[in-house]
């Protein structure tokens, strides 16, 4: 959920209002204007984490996406995630 706020920090940024009520990590990188200037490994990042946050915020029953998690995964993503964050944290200091 940390990458779905620091989007929304970028939007909030860029437009002066409050960020749309959505979750859908990508759209949010368009709205904020950031989405062509995101590498190819953190689009992929964003694609990856989508379904895990939704999958957690709303659980139904049915968590394939977590079931999939080993430790080194998650390893590989924390360490992702705070790359991103920083690179985020880049955007918003311009």
């Amino acid at each position: 959920m940390v990458v779905e706020k620091a989007l929304k920090a970028v939007i909030a940024k860029k437009t002066g209002e409050l960020p749309p009520r959505i979750h859908d990590l990508d759209q949010l990188a368009v709205q904020g204007g950031i989405r062509e200037g995101l590498s190819d490994e953190q689009k992929q990042l964003l694609r990856t984490l989508g379904p895990l946050q939704i999958e957690t915020r709303y659980p139904d029953g049915k968590k394939t996406h977590v079931r999939k998690l080993t430790s080194t995964i998650c390893e590989q993503l924390l360490k992702e995630t705070e790359e991103f964050l920083c690179w985020i944290k880049q955007q918003l200091e311009k």
